[in-house]
């Protein structure tokens, strides 16, 4: 009786990570307070969303992020990342991981991005992606790239593109079925406007090759110098988010939620530091 409960247990905890594999989670409690909507954003998390937007940070940071997935501990995820200017450019290094005895992944990676004059950044990242099942089903690990720009076209008016894993990194082989499972490839765009220094609203779409796209919206508002408000909504599937951030000193701390319509809450935090 006991097996016949873990096995369904198994099961679910499994599929629910192959979802978010294939959902491509990015971190970041800033960005998660916004629906994720910040592929024209420039922000520390960039790291890993749009390395463009790394390229006007001019002092070294470090940051590190947590994610309670529907709140699910099984589910959890943690990041963190390191940035630092060099000559003209950014240099940057990331690390993310998930899950538990059963199945675990993550990825890490190395990020280059400069600015090109006064309007135009360009970033490109290079990434180990890594799998593992528990009770002997081995482990994987891949190599995949990813690059971004943003452009000022207009003051105030930013327009930014990424481009996730390109050539589809292979996960594994299937030689008995003639398949190959690979990990996502995704296309985001979208615009930004900053109407001030404390209000900002982003829109953005998200095409994975092997999905039906996403519209993503985020808002954040200063109400002060040091407090930020922040709100988003995504589409397929239907998602809200809200989140704050509070600066103190050379500190930034973030929080937020995503609110998902049947799964529920994936409560996040993160913490910056700015030399």
């Amino acid at each position: 009786m006991m097996i016949l409960r873990i096995i369904p247990g198994f099961i679910i905890i499994v599929f629910l990570q192959l979802e978010c594999l294939s959902e491509n989670r990015t971190p970041g409690a800033r960005p998660a307070g916004m629906s994720h909507a910040v592929v024209a954003v420039y922000d520390f998390w960039a790291l890993m969303h749009n390395q463009a937007g790394m390229a006007r940070i001019r002092a070294p940071a470090a940051g590190f992020h947590a994610e309670n997935h529907f709140m699910i501990p099984e589910l959890s995820q943690a990041s963190a990342g390191y940035i630092h200017p060099v000559g003209q450019g950014t240099i940057g290094a990331s690390l993310t991981w998930s899950g538990h005895d059963i199945y675990r992944e993550g990825q890490t990676g190395i990020a280059y991005a400069r600015r090109f004059g006064s309007k135009l950044s360009a970033g490109v990242k290079l990434s180990y992606l890594f799998l593992s099942l528990g009770d002997g089903y081995g482990s994987t690990g891949n190599i995949a790239a990813e690059t971004g720009i943003i452009c000022e076209i207009l003051p105030g008016l930013y327009i930014g593109a990424h481009l996730f894993n390109p050539g589809r990194a292979k996960i594994t082989s299937y030689e008995y079925l003639d398949h190959d499972e690979r990990y996502p490839s995704v296309i985001r765009s979208g615009l930004a406007y900053r109407f001030s220094e404390g209000l900002m609203i982003s829109i953005e779409a998200e095409k994975d090759i092997r999905h039906e796209p996403k519209a993503r919206i985020g808002i954040e508002y200063g109400i002060s110098e040091k407090i930020m408000l922040r709100t988003g909504l995504s589409t397929n599937p239907m998602t809200n988010s809200f989140g704050f951030g509070l600066r103190t000193g050379n500190w930034q701390l973030d929080l937020a939620s995503s609110y998902h319509y049947v799964l529920g809450y994936s409560p996040q935090a993160g913490v910056l530091y700015q030399w």
